[in-house]
């Protein structure tokens, strides 16, 4: 299934495993020209950092991200050549900050974006069907309305496919140094746990992670209902909290999460 943003986590978790095999310094500036990107010069100081964490000023553009044909380094050029927003240093969620990811994750290894994930995120749970969407469609994948080929444009932003077991394999096999790379605001808290949501048209997951420290829930939709990600997460949580009696980080009984933004 396609699990849109929650890609977010794989690429997150992709360079978190970099920065610890030292391949990256999720501290220091972009290296946009070795990515193939000649920014605007206030760009040159923004680091990969501020890319996880959707602090960089990146602009929202939303429609620069769907539908069209080709890759995110267009669009994303063309949105660089202009300075970072007034919002530099806050919190405004942007697909532009991890198509940027996926293309210094490509620079600092010389491999395509789904290579490197597959190899340090899906390899190691045992999950070999894993990949992005530009491959196309294979026997056994869920049903989309549309071609899935209308989610290239997003990049390591929200085009990978994956099945439900193995997101949750990946997020069970999270380890305390990739939570530090893994941090509010570029994952999303709530009084659960931690996770990402995913809402496309066509396609809405949720990846959550409980704090009891034993259950993550994951789960893909192709459609429209629930309207989002987060709807997903609303209906699902709750459901599994009262079956399996689990608690939140404060004790309490599951209920319906709240995941307002930063």
């Amino acid at each position: 299934m396609v699990v849109a943003s929650v890609s977010k986590l794989v690429t997150a978790l992709t360079v978190a495993r970099l920065h610890a095999a030292d391949v990256l310094d999720v501290t220091a500036p972009v290296p946009w020209t070795a990515m193939g990107v000649e920014p605007h010069p206030a760009w040159l100081d923004v680091t990969t950092r501020e890319l996880l964490d959707h602090t960089s000023g990146m602009p929202v553009a939303q429609q620069s991200w769907l539908d069209d044909p080709g890759g995110c380094d267009a669009p994303l050029g063309m949105i660089l050549g202009a300075p970072p927003t007034g919002d530099r240093g806050r919190w405004r969620y942007s697909n532009g900050n991890y198509c940027a990811l996926g293309l210094l994750i490509e620079a600092v290894t010389g491999e395509r974006y789904d290579v490197t994930g597959r190899s340090l995120v899906f390899d190691p749970v045992g999950a070999e069907e894993p990949r992005l969407t530009v491959d196309g469609s294979a026997p056994g994948d869920g049903p989309h309305r549309a071609d899935i080929a209308r989610f290239d444009r997003l990049g390591a932003a929200g085009s990978w496919l994956a099945g439900t077991d193995h997101v949750a394999a990946v997020l069970a096999a999270a380890t305390v140094d990739d939570r530090r790379i893994l941090r509010w605001p570029g994952i999303f808290l709530d009084q659960y746990g931690w996770g990402h949501t995913g809402t496309l048209r066509g396609a809405k997951a949720c990846a959550w992670v409980i704090e009891d420290g034993r259950t993550v829930v994951a789960a893909t939709v192709a459609g429209e209902r629930p309207s989002s990600g987060g709807g997903v997460c609303d209906v699902l949580l709750p459901a599994l909290g009262a079956d399996l009696r689990l608690t939140g980080v404060d004790g309490r009984a599951l209920g319906t999460p709240d995941r307002s933004p930063p």
